[in-house]
């Protein structure tokens, strides 16, 4: 059973793709640090809309 689960995210901009086949799952009580450079789409990945 997953706390969360992402599975193929998809996120555009203007029309252009940023994000593409992103997978996630985090178990009940697992810690997760999603970490890159600047603009590489982390916020997007955990932005829920």
């Amino acid at each position: 059973m997953s706390a969360i689960e992402v599975t193929n995210l998809v996120k555009k901009f203007h029309g252009q793709t940023v994000l593409h086949g992103i997978d996630l799952e985090v178990k009940p009580g697992e810690v997760v640090a999603i970490i890159g450079p600047s603009g590489s789409g982390k916020t997007n990945v955990i932005t829920l809309h």
